[in-house]
């Protein structure tokens, strides 16, 4: 039963049992109290008698009726307040509106769904406020990392330079290479650092959105190229990779550059966390109004608490110690540009069973 319904009924049940209560007094004091005692009352004091009588129950029932309707009220009031100052523990007094069965008191019954709602209001508000703690000193954890991620190429960068600069040796053409290959190196992890923040910051402008220079394109062909170009890759020649799809031509809708960081960097999460040996497997599907790309390997897996932070913005499950050990932040631009696809992704992992994940792109959008 809907409160307004509710609340019309126990308004009107009350006026009710006040009118016949009143009615009944009067006629009880008139016609049974007042001739047992042979007190006799004349017409003009006994208008005046009931007069009397009706004002002294409306006020009777007035005081009644604000207990029984304001006082639940109140309550909501005070709980409302006790939220609003960040407090979000149930109310010290809250065992005192249920009787010993665990049910509501009448008067309290009446906002049965307003009580619930704060209830769970209460609880949703205290949990978002642990996850918000969380997240927050997960912020700070990813900043110390990112400063740790500059500070270390920087480092390399300055040292080399402090020794080619050394006047006082004279460095071979060989080695001379060789430490420009180094900091040629680092400024090159540093300018993919400042990339990934650029593109997060871009990300989570207030509009929400990322301009997206779609093509239809064949995904097929596409990802192919990216497995062609990861295979290359110095780090990835020792991981095999393995390519299959159930149709040769997919088209799809999507933006060329942002679809390769996130094939890539899903490739390297893989390749960057596992060992050697680890096999990947890349498997595209045709499954009518959108495409589906399925990327696994073999490796060491992921435990349920890193599975369930991976696509966190602050969330780092290793600390980045080098280059080789990539930014930090590329799962979390790779749910993000996904969701600018309008496509979803999600994640499979145990430890010693492999990861999995799934990709889905609508082909047209």
């Amino acid at each position: 039963m809907r409160i307004k319904t509710r609340f019309t009924l126990h308004l009107a049940s009350g006026l009710i049992l006040w009118m016949l209560g009143t009615g009944v007094i009067i006629i009880m004091l008139l016609e049974g109290l007042l001739p047992i005692f042979d007190i006799r009352v004349n017409p003009e004091n006994e208008a005046l008698l009931v007069g009397w009588i009706f004002g002294v129950s409306t006020l009777l029932c007035i005081g009644l009726f604000g207990w029984y309707f304001g006082g639940p009220i109140g309550f909501i009031m005070a709980w409302i307040r006790q939220l609003s100052q960040d407090n979000y523990k149930q109310p010290p007094d809250l065992s005192k509106i249920y009787t010993r069965q665990g049910k509501l008191r009448m008067r309290y019954r009446l906002y049965k769904e307003v009580l619930q709602q704060l209830q769970s209001l209460g609880v949703t508000l205290q949990a978002n406020e642990v996850e918000r703690n969380k997240i927050e000193q997960a912020k700070q954890d990813w900043i110390a990392g990112i400063s740790h991620d500059l500070k270390t190429p920087l480092t390399y960068i300055k040292g080399y330079s402090t020794l080619l600069l050394n006047k006082q040796y004279e460095w071979s053409k060989e080695e001379a290479i060789s430490f420009i290959e180094e900091i040629d190196d680092k400024g090159k992890h540093m300018e993919e650092l400042i990339q990934d923040l650029s593109l997060v910051i871009q990300l989570n402008r207030a509009d929400g959105t990322l301009p997206l220079q779609k093509t239809n394109q064949d995904i097929v062909e596409f990802t192919k190229r990216v497995v062609a170009d990861i295979s290359n890759n110095p780090q990835a020649s020792h991981y095999p990779m393995h390519f299959q799809t159930d149709a040769p031509v997919i088209h799809v809708d999507f933006d060329s550059k942002y679809m390769q960081r996130i094939l890539q960097n899903i490739f390297m999460n893989s390749i960057i966390h596992n060992p050697d040996n680890t096999d990947i497997y890349v498997e595209l599907a045709d499954k009518g109004e959108y495409a589906a790309i399925r990327i696994m390997d073999n490796g060491v897996g992921m435990p349920a608490h890193t599975v369930e932070h991976l696509f966190q913005q602050y969330y780092r499950g290793t600390t980045t110690d080098s280059s080789s050990e990539g930014t930090g932040l590329g799962m979390a631009i790779v749910y993000k540009l996904i969701q600018a696809h309008n496509g979803t992704i999600t994640v499979e992992s145990e430890p010693s069973q492999g990861t999995t994940f799934d990709i889905r792109l609508p082909k047209k959008g």
